[in-house]
């Protein structure tokens, strides 16, 4: 008897053979990991507009607002190697959802939050969260589209989702602000995180 071999995160063995995902469940992982790198890069984009406000609403200076975007930015960066090592060891699947589920839950008390510190708090914990999404939902893809012109698309288009949250989350917190206001710059992204 032949050991079973080690199944990859998109993979299913079935009477010990290996069955590739159909066309379109590829697809509809590929909209949702499209959808996590948007919700990173919009979270980020998406303070732009929303730091008059915040400063005005949580009483900062200039200097302590500039913490608001570094916070998430550092920690992002930092934590960015670390969560790639993660879902290599362990599997990205589990680390992809823990990153998304934790963007919902600190952006959602990220809302509610009316002060300076708890605010720059859960901003870094949010670009924690955010770091463990990418380099798993990569390592999804690549497992999921093993054709490497199929995969070179897919990347594609993964990036490009973030170059897209970039410009969209700067007009889109600008509206949500003006009409609104700051904190459903946080709820929107705990909405789109959390289903």
């Amino acid at each position: 008897m032949s050991p079973l071999q080690p199944l990859s995160p998109t993979g299913t063995l079935i009477d010990g053979e290996l069955k590739e995902l159909s066309l379109t469940r590829k697809l509809v992982l590929l909209c949702i990991f499209c959808l996590a790198q948007f919700l990173d890069a919009f979270n980020c984009s998406s303070l732009y507009s929303a730091l008059p406000a915040l400063e005005s609403s949580l009483g900062m200076t200039e200097s302590q607002s500039t913490w608001i975007i570094s916070a998430f930015q550092l920690t992002f960066a930092s934590f960015l190697l670390i969560s790639g090592r993660v879902s290599d060891v362990y599997n990205p699947k589990v680390v992809f959802i823990g990153g998304l589920s934790g963007i919902g839950v600190i952006s959602l008390g990220a809302g509610f939050v009316n002060s300076k510190i708890p605010m720059i708090i859960c901003r870094a914990l949010t670009g924690i969260a955010s770091s463990m999404t990418i380099p798993s939902a990569l390592a999804l893809i690549v497992n999921a589209f093993p054709d490497p012109l199929q995969q070179a698309r897919a990347i594609g288009l993964f990036g490009g989702s973030g170059g897209v949250a970039c410009i969209f989350g700067l007009l889109f917190g600008a509206m949500l602000v003006e009409w609104a206001s700051y904190h459903w710059v946080f709820w929107f992204a705990a909405i789109v995180a959390l289903p």
